[in-house]
């Protein structure tokens, strides 16, 4: 059954007034300007993500919520977010709220005020938001009120399936490993000219890292385990009479890279797949689902368009990865009732849909998944949002360096995939401690 605009509506209202009403009813003392200062005399919000487009988004929001004029945001650089934000709780002036990414979760939970589960409910939770949203509800609260994912797609190029005679991307990875000899094209000296997929590189695959978690996830592990008393990573533990699932993922993702495989379709000379798309050289990208507009802004005349990632033929659970996001209150911020009651608001059904879609993202809210969505691309989007994952990074930019270790060692030095995924879980579990 379609919900209506109107039932949308309804149901934020009702989350809204349900879980803002337990932060901040019991201290509520009225005056004449109760509206205008709900959220304090100011309230300042940091994130990586794009200024122009949040501070258009509370501009509007305030026409309606006029108590939302005292609320800023500031754009902070994603690669000097951790210091920033680092050095202002040290110096006692935190944000009053933060847009956490669920990659920078386990290094900042310590930092971070968890909700409890008596505000709000497991049950609740899960009832509110699609199943990926979970990363922020720890087993000692909930560290993040969750509003958009960005999950990772795929991107194929019409014309060149059409061109060789498919009518169609492959659905299976399975599918996928067929289309290699009508697809990959080479030239006299075996330069490969036309390339299918671009897997097995690292520095020259744009989102190498999410393609590799996102096959971890598909190859049945979590990555990190969060059961309560330290974070374990799983990477090299598989059930009985299987390949472990770090060394399954990996041993697909690099064969594309070997010039002996006969899936050999990518190798280190080949331009950055993104380019390799935009010139239309690479029929298959993966990338979040968020970078659509900027391919069709950067090649207007490219025939693509998008699709779910593939799975295993016969699986059972359609897994991707995506790139989860969530306000979040600092454990010092000085605003907390505010702050809460404002992240609360931003995340409702409503505001969170007018939120995700102004960065081309997708609402994490549940009932925002029962409608039809008439846009091609955002179908997709929406039906990628309700199947992706994330995963408890200790340190993203590090664990970056781990990945691309791990891939190299095996496509450059013919190490054993065993020897290089032990080496990778036993690197996170250290940057743990």
């Amino acid at each position: 059954m379609n919900i209506r605009p109107f039932e949308i509506a309804l149901i934020g209202f009702f989350v809204v007034a349900a879980f803002a009403g337990l932060f901040y009813v019991s201290t509520y003392k009225p005056d004449d300007n109760a509206n205008e200062k709900k959220y304090g005399e100011s309230l300042v919000i940091w994130g990586i993500l794009d200024d122009d487009i949040m501070r258009k988004v509370l501009r509007d929001l305030s026409e309606i919520e006029v108590s939302l004029k005292v609320v800023t945001y500031t754009q902070i650089d994603s690669r000097k977010f951790d210091e920033t934000l680092l050095n202002a709780i040290a110096d006692g002036n935190p944000p009053d709220l933060v847009i956490l990414p669920h990659e920078l979760l386990a290094t900042y939970r310590s930092k971070l005020q968890p909700i409890s589960f008596d505000t709000i409910p497991v049950r609740t939770f899960r009832d509110t938001y699609i199943e990926g949203a979970d990363i922020f509800m720890r087993s000692d609260g909930i560290y993040g009120i969750p509003f958009a994912v960005d999950p990772l797609v795929m991107y194929w190029n019409r014309d060149i399936f059409a061109s060789n005679g498919l009518p169609q991307p492959p659905k299976t990875w399975d599918s996928l490993l067929s289309n290699i000899p009508q697809i990959v094209k080479t030239d006299d000296e075996s330069e490969i000219r036309q390339s299918l997929i671009s897997f097995g590189g690292f520095a020259n695959v744009e989102h190498a890292k999410k393609i590799l978690s996102m096959l971890f996830f598909q190859a049945g592990s979590t990555i990190v385990d969060d059961p309560g008393d330290g974070y374990v990573v799983n990477l090299t533990k598989s059930q009985q009479g299987t390949l472990p699932p770090g060394e399954a993922a990996l041993n697909f993702y690099t064969q594309f890279i070997r010039p002996a495989n006969k899936y050999y379709s990518w190798n280190a000379s080949k331009d950055l797949d993104r380019k390799e798309f935009l010139a239309g050289t690479l029929a298959l990208y993966f990338a979040p689902a968020s970078e659509y507009k900027n391919i069709v802004r950067d090649n207007p005349n490219l025939n693509f368009d998008t699709m779910g990632v593939p799975q295993d033929a016969g699986a059972t659970v359609a897994r991707t990865y995506g790139d989860f996001y969530a306000f979040s209150v600092p454990l010092t911020s000085k605003h907390k009732q505010e702050a809460f009651a404002l992240s609360m608001y931003l995340a409702s059904a409503v505001n969170s849909k007018f939120l995700a879609e102004s960065y081309d993202f997708i609402p994490v809210q549940r009932a925002l998944h029962n409608s039809p969505v008439a846009d091609a691309h955002k179908d997709v989007a929406y039906k990628a949002a309700l199947i992706a994952h994330g995963w408890l990074d200790p340190n993203p930019v590090q664990s970056s360096g781990f990945f691309k270790t791990m891939v190299e060692a095996v496509t450059t030095s013919n190490e054993r995939l065993f020897s290089v995924v032990m080496d990778l879980n036993y690197q996170l579990e250290s940057s743990f401690k």
